[in-house]
């Protein structure tokens, strides 16, 4: 039978999702807690491909299995077993041709930023910390050349084995919120789109936080998406601030 995993981590002390050897990754953790549960070694196929310090809140990744435990207690009993930080959400029955990356129709992370005159502690492995001011506004308006299906080259890093790098992002939302009783302004940026190149989203935030700061317009957003070429986009926000929220089929 075939269970799909909806898994929350975070991504600080894992060298990303992928296996690799004698590294510890999210992918590795759990397949050898399945292995602890059941005595069973099983291939983890998952949604995509978190790179390291990057969080979840809701990957998902499949595994086919032959084992007399009922789908929804899988989520229970990996939990007893996994670290503090890998924590299952949810385990339940798929159909057998199910696949989490091949069906899934899009994906949402958000990345988070720490507003502050001052660097936080708490925060640091979860958020990129920078000093205000930050013009929000300028970085709503870059977004509209980012909407829509565009040849996104100039913000893909190197390493991308992609075909095509044509990609569609359907919506980029901010949210603005105080924290700490005015220590701080937390900043979420939310992107949805159909998949995303390799740091993809990384780079798009870095070269907003480049609008907010007034380093570049808003419409020069628009040449180096029309650049295709990366050099104009070089800069990439930190992974501890990136998080995969959801993920639709």
């Amino acid at each position: 039978m075939r269970i799909l995993l909806t898994i929350e981590y975070r991504g600080t002390n894992y060298h990303g999702w992928q296996r690799q050897k004698n590294l510890a990754t999210i992918a590795q953790t759990i397949e050898q807690a399945i292995f602890q549960v059941t005595d069973q070694k099983v291939g983890l196929h998952g949604a995509g491909r978190t790179d390291a310090g990057v969080h979840a809140y809701n990957m998902k990744a499949h595994f086919d299995i032959d084992y007399p435990l009922p789908p929804q207690k899988y989520a229970y009993v990996l939990n007893n077993v996994l670290p503090a930080d890998i924590k299952i959400r949810k385990s339940e029955l798929v159909d057998d041709n199910f696949h989490s990356r091949f069906w899934a129709k899009s994906k949402t992370y958000i990345y988070k930023i720490f507003l502050s005159n001052s660097p936080s502690g708490v925060y640091y492995d979860t958020h990129y910390s920078i000093r205000p001011p930050l013009d929000i506004n300028a970085m709503r308006q870059a977004t509209k050349f980012l909407i829509g299906e565009h040849d996104f080259s100039a913000f893909m890093s190197q390493g991308s084995n992609f075909s095509s790098s044509i990609r569609t992002i359907n919506n980029i939302d901010f949210i603005l919120r105080e924290i700490d009783d005015g220590y701080g302004q937390e900043l979420v940026i939310k992107i949805t789109g159909r998949s995303f190149l390799y740091n993809m989203v990384r780079v798009i935030v870095a070269q907003l936080i480049k609008v907010g700061k007034k380093i570049i317009q808003p419409q020069d957003i628009k040449t180096i998406l029309e650049s295709k070429q990366r050099k104009y986009a070089k800069e990439i926000a930190p992974a501890r601030g990136l998080y995969l929220l959801d993920i639709e089929y």
